[in-house]
């Protein structure tokens, strides 16, 4: 596994996580109806969109690039979803109407991804 290093393991897993649970609550609210209900806002498409481009964005980059070249547009991803899902962390433990995270699991998910994001980064070997 040359050339396997903890940030291509971490940005590329989160990613996926990312970009796997923004297709499946797409899916949830086209194929299940959602949309009836109030979680199919337009805050709520912004931050799964946000999740595709910086998801398979930092996915590119961790597989394309590696450790080498792609920085600014890393840490332009990175903080894109570190914002995006740091603002679903606040709504949740608020309790806001209609928060992104609208149960338990979600929750957990949402900071499995911001502990791959924060290892990703701590990992970056050209931090700035």
């Amino acid at each position: 596994m040359a050339g396997w290093t903890l940030f291509k393991i971490a940005t590329l897993l989160t990613a996926l996580v990312m970009v796997s649970e923004a297709l499946a609550l797409t899916a949830g609210l086209h194929v299940f109806g959602l949309p009836r209900r109030p979680w199919g806002s337009a805050k709520n498409y912004l931050l799964v969109m946000l999740d595709i481009v910086s998801g398979l964005g930092l996915g590119w980059i961790a597989w394309r690039s590696g450790d080498a070249g792609a920085g600014p547009w890393f840490w332009l991803l990175w903080a894109i979803a570190l914002g995006t899902h740091s603002f679903r962390e606040w709504e949740y433990l608020r309790r806001a109407p209609n928060a992104f995270l609208f149960h338990a699991p979600l929750f957990v998910v949402n900071n499995l991804k911001l502990l791959g994001l924060v290892v990703a980064a701590a990992s970056f070997p050209h931090a700035l």
